[in-house]
């Protein structure tokens, strides 16, 4: 079993076989990767594995405390910063 299938196992009983191939397939766009780091956060752990992001800022202090950002991301480009996370999370 791979990775993304082992990252996903504890899905069945919420998330049907067929449900989650098509997360597997399915290209997310997150246009704003700061408050949407949360949600980008979920989909990849849920199992999405295709994404675009988009976002001309960079990591900032006060965007630790509701964003998916660590302190050591700070002056990052958001893009890169939460890339990096996503492939943390699943390779």
């Amino acid at each position: 079993m791979g990775i993304t299938e082992t990252l996903v196992l504890r899905n069945r009983g919420y998330v049907d076989a067929d449900v989650q191939t098509k997360l597997a397939s399915l290209h997310l766009l997150v246009a704003g990767c700061g408050v949407g780091s949360a949600a980008t956060e979920a989909a990849v752990r849920l199992g999405v594995r295709n994404f675009t992001l988009v976002d001309g800022d960079k990591v900032e202090l006060h965007n630790l405390n509701r964003q998916s950002f660590r302190h050591a991301d700070i002056g990052r480009p958001k893009v890169e910063a939460l890339r990096s996370r996503l492939l943390e999370i699943n390779p």
